[in-house]
């Protein structure tokens, strides 16, 4: 954390606890939240941090041009086997055993 950091840390801790202690209205908790956090962008306007970018258009549409329409759909949702059906059944199953062998147990005289 470099020194700007540490002081703009500094800064909002200070102001957190006016507005939290009621000694500054929430309009002006956040105009001075805006100016501190201001100070610390580059001097374009952009942070410092790694920010994702979309890919080039060109790349956008070859990528659309290899997907078929439908094959999108089944790329993000993928159809369930019928082994996990059987899983999510028996699983099912036994949970319901399960609840009435302790049914029986907290019942039962």
């Amino acid at each position: 954390m470099t020194e700007q950091e540490r002081k703009a840390n500094q800064d909002l801790h200070a102001l957190d606890e006016a507005h939290r202690l009621g000694r500054i209205t929430r309009e002006e908790y956040r105009a001075r939240r805006r100016r501190v956090l201001g100070a610390l962008c580059d001097s374009n306007g952009v942070t410092a941090r790694n920010a994702i970018t979309p890919p080039p258009a060109s790349a956008r549409r070859q990528a659309a041009d290899t997907t078929a329409p439908g094959e999108a759909l089944n790329m993000l949702f993928p159809a369930r086997s019928g082994q996990t059906r059987k899983y999510l059944i028996a699983l099912v199953v036994v949970a319901v055993i399960c609840a009435l062998l302790l049914y029986g147990l907290l019942h039962g005289k």
